[in-house]
């Protein structure tokens, strides 16, 4: 049978090694936090003009999204399907990457608009391979949270290395948060990148081949109508927009690089400090990955995911009282306030990587489903579909970003550490760095009362799609003789 697991009890390596691809989805957008410092610095483009331009850009990856599905879910070539997507997707994204930060700089916003959007046609072909091949490197859903497991876990110990790497050694060497700095950060995510991205070759390649792309059942091609059906008709997929994009707008907010700044270098008035923290993080999130993947695994990746967004939403209460009640610039001084704020932080951080694994593994699970429900195989579709719907509402992340930096006065340049910490700055950047998670996940508890992909159901529904493929698998031999 066409993508089964390995025999119960024997290690399945291409598990691991295939977290690698979604792991540089997320190294080469630690690169990317950046382009906004260098669209103020680099290319003369004021802080709300730039995050008008990355929330377009993200507009204009939705709009070719569809039409990539298509194109993706028909590809079949000598050197399979997804591998063709990862070569291409990121050597796009790396030609990008060179562009912005190296032979465009100085050269106008127009430039900098147009580059941005070619990069994000590679950062869509690049998910689209991830969502395609996530479903066939296994077809257990026992087996699935291992992947996100490994995914979280490369995607921690790389970022908190090369957050340590930029506040302890670039930001010295460069004296500051500069153009050179950014230089030598993005050449060196995208040498991690390269190495991941072949590693993950290696592991897909056995799966990537013809078999494990069931064709419709009724013989045709995916189209526009398919997309609809999926929309209207997949209640999984309903409420996993829901869950998915509230989470998105809050993490590509949490993630530009302003944020860290605002945290580590203005309020608690330590940039240096985000380094050593990063390093302190990576234990603790691995083990509670491990655990909590293991939960998803025996007991249903949404029975996981309400528990731990629950408990996220805790912790970042927990820490917006913690940071208000004392003085923030004693965080990197008092040894009090140290092991308290690394404490609380490490939890959040924990358990809100915990919640992003279980919701990447829901998305092989529904690509499963409308296989079940209506005998149509549509990974990229599936992918690309929720991501129209992400960047279109998720593109709205840039600007309430820059919208509020304006408020708080950064209207021509991006907070940089050592900024003076005023009650708006604070409070601002509490709302950011932890009230918009916050919300995130209350939309995300709402939407899985009606997320039909129990572990039960999930079991029906590969029993019904395991016969479908040995039926095809069939029919492939009879045509052969």
């Amino acid at each position: 049978m066409s993508g089964t697991t390995v025999s119960k009890g024997k290690f399945n390596w291409r598990l691991p090694a295939w977290a690698c691809h979604q792991s540089a989805s997320s190294i080469i957008s630690m690169a990317m936090a950046f382009a906004s410092y260098l669209a103020t610095g680099s290319y003369g483009i004021a802080v709300f003009a730039a995050g008008l331009i990355a929330s377009g850009t993200r507009i204009f990856d939705a709009a070719i999204d569809p039409f990539l599905a298509l194109i993706t879910d028909r590809l079949s070539t000598r050197f399979g399907r997804v591998r063709i997507m990862i070569v291409v997707g990121r050597a796009i994204q790396i030609l990008c990457i060179m562009g912005l930060f190296f032979w465009g700089i100085g050269k106008g916003a127009v430039l900098y608009t147009v580059i941005y959007c070619v990069y994000y046609v590679g950062a869509s072909i690049s998910a689209i391979a991830s969502h395609t091949g996530n479903p066939v490197i296994t077809t257990s859903p026992k087996e699935r949270p291992i992947i996100f497991r490994w995914m979280m876990i490369y995607t921690t110990c790389i970022t908190a290395l090369l957050t340590f790497y930029r506040s302890k050694y670039l930001f010295v060497k460069h004296g500051g948060l500069n153009l050179g700095a950014f230089q030598e950060l993005a050449l060196t995510a995208c040498a991690v990148v390269v190495v991941m991205e072949i590693i993950a070759c290696i592991a897909i390649t056995e799966k990537d081949v013809p078999g494990s792309f069931p064709k419709k059942a009724n013989g045709k091609s995916v189209n526009f109508i398919d997309m609809f059906r999926l929309l209207t008709g997949n209640r999984a997929m309903q409420m996993y927009v829901i869950a998915g994009v509230s989470d998105k707008i809050a993490s590509q907010v949490v993630r530009q690089a302003a944020i860290s700044t605002l945290v580590f270098g203005i309020v608690i008035g330590n940039y240096e400090f985000s380094g050593t923290f990063s390093l302190i993080k990576i234990l603790p999130t691995i083990l509670l990955l491990f655990y909590g993947s293991h939960l998803a695994g025996k007991y249903g990746t949404k029975k996981a995911l309400v528990q731990w967004s629950a408990i996220s939403i805790v912790c970042a209460v927990l820490m917006i009282g913690f940071m208000a009640v004392i003085d923030p610039t004693s965080v990197s001084i008092n040894p009090v306030t140290t092991g308290l704020f690394i404490v609380l932080y490490l939890a959040y951080m924990c358990c809100s990587n915990v919640v992003s694994s279980c919701t990447n593994a829901m998305v092989p699970d529904i690509v499963d489903y409308e296989l079940y429900r209506t005998g149509s195989f549509l990974p990229g579709t599936v992918g690309t579909l929720y991501s129209l719907i992400d960047e279109l509402i998720s593109s709205s992340a840039d600007t309430i970003l820059a919208l509020c930096l304006t408020l708080i006065g950064y209207v021509s340049v991006q907070p940089q550490p050592g900024d003076a910490c005023t009650s708006s700055v604070f409070w601002m950047t509490m709302f950011l760095w932890m009230g918009l998670p916050i919300l995130g996940w209350l939309c995300t508890l709402i939407a899985m009362k009606w997320y039909p992909l129990d572990k039960e159901k999930m079991a029906e529904v590969q029993e019904k799609n395991a016969a479908f493929r040995a039926a095809q698998k069939d029919q492939r031999e009879a045509n052969a003789k």
